[in-house]
């Protein structure tokens, strides 16, 4: 495994180098994806994807991963034609192919959607006596919502905007950091908290094994606000027995990471990569349990708030996923 990744590396040395030269029609270019840190899911989500590529090497390229410090350094490779894909979160991707207002770079106008991948949601935990059974319940709580800049944060406003409800509607709003307020709520000192992550999370299981904290679903009403309101967001479902003692599904809202590119990107080539990703699709979502939950209609529009590349809309309404 160490020899295979410092061969990868070494590649992707030699695309970061910019050593085009060496590539010819007999020895084409790697299709580099950008990704995130080895201990993250940017880097296994983005080898998944490599792996399934590297079945059809389209156009005869190799398809390698590029590690990166993330959504925001894989855009602006993307939009500087450093790399051809790349992957980023939606909102961060929203940000720079808009008018890049709050994105940590220069725009990229004519950045590309190619598809939806997993999603990080939000969880609201209770404790069980709180008499909490449903969102608008939070109003006269003791809520956490995270620090204030925090993912955790930006994610819990976000519900917040869709539900309609203001800070102001809270007995009390607490700015713990994600790793303490699990403790906090089992000590009684909250009576709701926002998790936000890939499920299942450490913090959430923990929190559901020491004091029985319950998970609050979101109704079709708040899902429907937030997919409007703020498209780069999408309805998520974890999975009922993703914690133990939790059987019923938990229906909420998640920002996705998606792959990108731009719009220079050839249509033939990413219909092409599309193709081979969707017939090769279950393998796909075997290949890292954050994609386990994947399907296909999702890929083709879930947290999708850039345009897609054409190459992409054309397979997926070819395949019924898009009208």
């Amino acid at each position: 495994m160490k020899g295979s990744l410092r061969f990868f590396f070494a590649l992707m040395g030699m695309v970061w180098c910019g050593c085009g030269a060496a590539w010819s029609a007999d020895h084409p270019a790697p299709l580099v994806i950008s990704s995130g840190e080895a201990s993250g899911f940017y880097f296994p989500t983005a080898g998944a994807l490599c792996r399934v590529l590297n079945k059809d090497k389209i156009q005869g390229r190799t398809c390698l991963v590029q590690p990166s410090i993330g959504s925001s350094a894989n855009l602006s490779a993307v939009g500087s034609g450093e790399v051809e894909l790349g992957l980023a979160q939606s909102r961060a991707a929203a940000l720079a192919g808009g008018s890049g207002e709050g994105h940590q770079g220069t725009p990229v106008h004519d950045l590309r959607a190619i598809m939806s991948l997993y999603g990080e949601a939000v969880v609201v935990l209770v404790r069980p006596e709180s008499q909490i059974v449903q969102f608008n319940d939070l109003r006269g709580k003791r809520v956490n919502l995270g620090k204030v800049g925090s993912f955790q944060r930006s994610m819990a406003d976000a519900v917040l905007q869709a539900a309609k409800i203001s800070e102001g509607d809270f007995a009390q709003v607490v700015e713990l950091d994600l790793d303490a307020q699990a403790q906090a709520l089992c000590d009684g000192n909250l009576d709701a908290a926002f998790f936000s992550g890939v499920h299942p999370m450490t913090e959430v299981m923990g929190a559901i094994d020491q004091c029985g904290a319950v998970p609050l679903s979101l109704s079709p009403a708040i899902i429907a606000q937030g997919e409007a309101r703020m498209p780069w967001i999408s309805k998520l479902v974890i999975p009922g027995n993703s914690y133990d003692g939790i059987k019923e599904d938990v229906t909420t809202l998640a920002v996705r990471t998606l792959l990108v590119t731009t719009e220079r990107t050839p249509s033939e080539f990413v219909y092409e990569i599309v193709k081979a990703i969707h017939g090769n699709f279950s393998a796909l979502i075997r290949l890292h349990p954050v994609l386990a939950n994947l399907s296909r209609v999702e890929s083709a529009k879930a947290g999708i708030a850039i345009p897609l590349h054409d190459g992409a809309r054309r397979y997926y309404t070819e395949m019924g996923y898009l009208k």
